[in-house]
């Protein structure tokens, strides 16, 4: 979490990644925890986490995760993932008018020690972003002040060659 030093305040994308960082808490993933907010015209319009569907069992709830007890990593075995991605969740909570021309700004965590874990939408969030006419993507990518990438939402990696 980026926070202010010497009376300087912090810039609103690390503002808005700390957002996204706080959310990341919330989640229910044991293998990853991730945070996404949605920002249009300087007003956040939409929040996530990544966990199950609503009213299903989160994978911190069983105490298991199925793409740790196979040792899948980053990529390998979203079928067997229980959970929603936080960038689906938020994109779930508004509607196309309102993302068409927003930011999102992504961070995740690592649930052992709370670590930054450098951001990247997978390809389905991806190609959802782009479908939502999300304009840029912000991804947290270390622990300190503008620690961040800026990633046309056009050029995510939406599909796998």
């Amino acid at each position: 979490m980026v926070s202010e030093t010497t009376g300087m305040r912090i810039s609103k994308i690390d503002a808005y990644l700390n957002c996204a960082e706080v959310f990341a808490q919330r989640s229910t993933c044991l293998k990853r925890k991730y945070g996404a907010v949605i920002v249009k015209d300087d007003a956040v319009i939409s929040t996530g986490y990544n966990g199950a569907p609503r009213g299903e069992e989160n994978c911190c709830d069983i105490g298991t995760c199925p793409r740790i007890a196979k040792d899948l990593h980053q990529g390998q075995g979203y079928d067997i993932c229980r959970a929603v991605h936080a960038e689906a969740n938020a994109l779930l909570n508004c509607s196309r008018e309102q993302t068409l021309g927003a930011d999102l700004f992504l961070a995740g965590l690592t649930p052992s020690d709370g670590s930054v874990h450098k951001a990247k939408p997978c390809p389905l969030c991806a190609r959802m972003i782009i479908q939502a006419g999300i304009r840029n993507v912000y991804l947290r990518i270390g622990e300190g002040p503008e620690e961040f990438e800026v990633v046309a939402a056009r050029d995510l990696k939406w599909y796998v060659d």
